[in-house]
Order: structure tokens, then C-alpha cells, then sequence
């Protein structure tokens, strides 16, 4: 079996969130994510510009935030949550194609009596 490599992962943490104490609030637990689901940290960022550009060339595929209410409207990127459940590493998904189906077995109704 191939060597799967861990995502790349960003923190974001608004640059409004100036308070030392708010700061790890609101870190801290984003920080437990990427290490809860494996990813490969690679910093954190003030500005949602740099999270953007970030993911646009490749150097994170995740991007990790506190809150939904700290990104802009407007995000584009695989973002998840802190608070979001783990999912599972390695997990694969078989995807049967639609013009593949199993044959279908043709039975007779049952007679009540």
C-alpha cells in the first residue's frame, strides 16, 4: 500500500483578535484539529487573503478556523471548524458509475391469505 502523505494545513485566526487571551482561545483549538486529524501544520495566518492565496498555490489544502463567523462571506476553499467532527484518515468512498448497476431480481408478489 502507497505511503498516503498528510494534508497541509493552515490556522486561521482574524488579525481583529488582537488580545493575547483571545488569541489562544481562539487558536488552541484549531491547533487541536490539525493534530487530531493528522494534517501537517504549516502556520498560522492573520488575513483571509493569505489563507487564499495559501490554498491557490498549493502550500495548504486545509484551511482550519474557531469559527464560521470569523471568515468572510465570500470564502472559496475547503474550510472546516474546530468544533467539526474528525474524519477518519484514509477513509475511501466507492462510487459505484451510474452505468454499472447490479442486476435486479424480478420477484413474484407474495399471496396473502
Amino acid at each position: 500500500m502507497p505511503h498516503r502523505t498528510a494534508e497541509h494545513a493552515v490556522v486561521f485566526v482574524p488579525a481583529s483578535i488582537t488580545d493575547p487571551a483571545d488569541f489562544a482561545a481562539v487558536a488552541a483549538p484549531c491547533l487541536e484539529r490539525v493534530d487530531a486529524c493528522g494534517y501537517a501544520f504549516i502556520g498560522i495566518v492573520r488575513s483571509w487573503d493569505d489563507a487564499l492565496e495559501m490554498t491557490r498555490t498549493g502550500r495548504a489544502e486545509v484551511v482550519v478556523v474557531a469559527s464560521l463567523r470569523h471568515l468572510p462571506q465570500t470564502r472559496t476553499p475547503r474550510v472546516e471548524t474546530a468544533a467539526d467532527p474528525v474524519r477518519a484518515a484514509g477513509t475511501v468512498r466507492h462510487v459505484v458509475p451510474p452505468e454499472v448497476t447490479a442486476p435486479q431480481r424480478h420477484r413474484r408478489p407474495r399471496r396473502v391469505r
